[in-house]
């Protein structure tokens, strides 16, 4: 039974220190609970000598430490001293997203945990959720595309370490030899916008562009079904898992809950799924006055035609093995 199947069969808590919860697996003293509005709420076993932490309050992920709860399981009840990090009741529609990041950093704690250590835990947790209260610099369409590509991929893993780590970075996958930028459009037509840099390859390396058509479909896959599809492949990966999810919610923004809401056609992207060398872009040619330092432009692929050998599978698979 998954954390998400779990923590919704949870009763209410009774009140803010006596909960009914599940122990999570490892061999530290955790818990996922449910607050008694509704809330997904994990309760970390903190071994520190009682000493006055300062809580935290965002907009909707809450901290407070050396809490005395009581928790009881199907094994019985215990009394002791937890971090409790709690999640709005207000937005489930981010709640599954809290667990399972959550529940991947915390597979990383030491047996013996202190506050410096959950501090730490939950800190790059915290940035994520502000990043909530942000708009997004980025379309729902580009970060679906990638989890696509990470998710067909024959080897999940190494998609994983090679997708970036800040959406900022030049491109959306990079490793020792190469990289990969994914493009994607909901349009009928092939065309995507790029900057110039990210259309020259690495020093010595070789560069790639994935296109991905999308097509809006009602009930079919969102980011979230992409997201437990690629968690399944790398279960016992605890940091590859977090990076998965801490990479989906730094790119929601404020509007996460249209984004979430966004669902295409899988089978659609797969059909009109493209791959090709970066040299099979058209592009500009790189302006020789060195006062202009940027150039974004949009190109039509329609009618161009890959050098590369083989299916757009086949050719993704070879690339992250």
């Amino acid at each position: 039974m998954s954390l998400i199947t779990t923590f919704r069969a949870l009763p209410p808590a009774p009140s803010a220190v006596d909960f009914t919860a599940f122990p999570l697996p490892g061999g530290r003293t955790d818990f996922l609970a449910k607050a008694s509005d509704g809330g997904p709420v994990f309760l970390l076993q903190d071994s520190s000598p009682t000493i006055y932490s300062p809580a935290i309050e965002l907009k909707y992920v809450s901290v407070q430490f050396h809490s005395t709860c009581r928790v009881t399981t199907g094994g019985g009840a215990i009394e002791n001293q937890f971090a409790v990090v709690s999640c709005d009741a207000s937005v489930p529609e981010l709640h599954e997203v809290f667990i399972r990041c959550l529940a991947a950093a915390v597979e990383q704690l030491p047996v013996v945990a202190g506050t410096s250590d959950l501090q730490h835990c939950v800190r790059s947790l915290l940035d994520l959720f502000r990043a909530l209260s942000r708009p997004s610099s980025r379309e729902v369409t580009g970060l679906w595309a990638e989890l696509f590509i990470i998710a067909k991929s024959k080897n999940v893993a190494q998609a994983l370490r090679a997708w970036h780590a800040d959406q900022f970075e030049r491109f959306d996958f990079s490793w020792p030899s190469g990289c990969l930028e994914v493009k994607a459009t909901a349009n009928e037509l092939r065309q995507h916008e790029f900057a110039l840099e990210q259309l020259q390859s690495p020093l010595g390396g070789s560069g790639y562009v994935a296109s991905v058509l999308l097509q809006a479909q009602g009930g079919g896959v969102g980011v979230i079904d992409l997201g437990n599809e690629i968690e399944a492949s790398v279960a016992t990966e605890p940091g590859l898992r977090q990076k998965l999810w801490e990479n989906v919610a730094a790119s929601l923004g404020d509007d996460f809950s249209e984004r979430l809401d966004r669902t295409f056609d899988a089978s659609y992207a797969a059909r009109n799924l493209a791959v090709y060398a970066m040299g099979d872009i058209p592009a500009l040619q790189q302006p020789s006055d060195p006062r202009i330092t940027a150039v974004r432009f949009r190109t039509d692929l329609s009618t161009v035609t890959s050098s590369l050998a083989g299916s757009a599978r086949s050719v993704l698979d070879t690339l992250f093995m």
